[in-house]
């Protein structure tokens, strides 16, 4: 009777092993290449159960969520891409591994919102449409002290680790707090001394940004536009003429310089409504420590090395512009 109980018992469990081996081992997902696994913010644990079953047809007794919590993981966002036919054992690993995700967010400068939603969405769960609405719409900006004009001077480029399961209001949370760690009492106390605005040093740095890329050459042109704006001469600035047009390209006479748009600054005093893309801390710190010169005028040397030449005189910066736009005519002439 012994014997028989113990052959039962044997039995009994040889059939759970061959079922245990079968759901989570010999299953395996319907993928056939590497495919990106999202696991969002509001899901329970029908919603992960559905998820697995509709977009890699695995279903297991009692859903995959309920076995993976058993393995240490309660939904959390997460994303990553599984491997072709995964088992369940594989995906409830890779879930398990992935349940405290974080990413390194890189928000580079010389961007506008477009590509800052691209770039974050990207690594972040986050949808983007619902981003690129929050920066041109004031309403969640208004909370941290920005508009849809402004918002640039929320952001710093830099690198950032960053829970990629974070919400819109975590982002910008995240943001701010990074923004005011940046302008520091330092900073603050440059700005005060320059009797600038946050807003109007970052407005300034952006256009800097977008003059040159010769970081050597930032402080100069930040000059040229403080002497300017003290004296309350029109910035004329090309690079708010491209951003009111919406395309990087050459500015071309009256047609471009006259453009209707709060952002030009050739028909419109003093600085644009906000800055033209977001900065980067040599502009910004550029504009903060600028150099005490008495130039007014720049342009891109003729033989496209991308420096400037910087004059006071604006008959001999005419010259300057001059040669420039010959050799510019020459050189597209050349290409065609």
């Amino acid at each position: 009777m012994k014997k028989s109980k113990k052959w039962v018992i044997l039995l009994v469990l040889s059939v759970v092993l061959m079922a245990i081996i079968a759901i989570f081992f010999l299953q395996t997902s319907s993928n056939k290449n590497h495919q990106e696994v999202i696991i969002k913010n509001n899901w329970n644990s029908d919603s992960l159960n559905n998820y697995f079953n509709q977009n890699f047809n695995v279903e297991m007794p009692l859903g995959l969520s309920f076995w993976a919590e058993k393995a240490g993981y309660k939904i959390t966002p997460c994303k990553f891409f599984l491997p072709p036919n995964s088992t369940p054992f594989k995906i409830i690993r890779s879930l398990r591994e992935n349940r405290n995700q974080t990413v390194n967010l890189v928000i580079i400068p010389g961007i506008w919102a477009e590509s800052l939603c691209e770039r974050v969405s990207s690594k972040l769960i986050l949808n983007y449409g619902e981003l690129h609405r929050e920066l041109i719409s004031p309403q969640l900006l208004l909370n941290y002290g920005f508009s849809d004009t402004t918002w640039p001077a929320l952001f710093v480029p830099n690198t950032y680790n960053i829970s990629v399961g974070v919400s819109v209001e975590g982002f910008f949370d995240r943001m701010k707090a990074e923004q005011e760690l940046f302008w520091d009492s330092i900073r603050t106390s440059k700005l005060k001394s320059q009797d600038l605005t946050l807003i109007q040093a970052v407005t300034i740095a952006s256009l800097v940004q977008k003059e040159s890329n010769k970081k050597a050459e930032y402080i100069q042109i930040a000059g040229v536009y403080m002497n300017r704006f003290r004296k309350g001469m029109k910035l004329q600035a090309d690079p708010t003429i491209v951003f009111a047009k919406g395309k990087a390209e050459r500015v071309r006479g009256r047609e471009d310089l006259f453009i209707n748009s709060p952002y030009n600054t050739y028909i419109h005093k003093g600085l644009p409504p906000g800055p033209i893309c977001i900065p980067s801390v040599e502009a910004i710190d550029a504009v903060l420590n600028y150099t005490d010169h008495d130039y007014l005028y720049f342009c891109a040397k003729s033989d496209f090395s991308g420096y400037h030449i910087f004059e006071s005189d604006y008959n001999k910066h005419k010259k300057n512009a001059s040669a420039f736009h010959r050799a510019l005519n020459k050189e597209e002439k050349r290409r065609k």
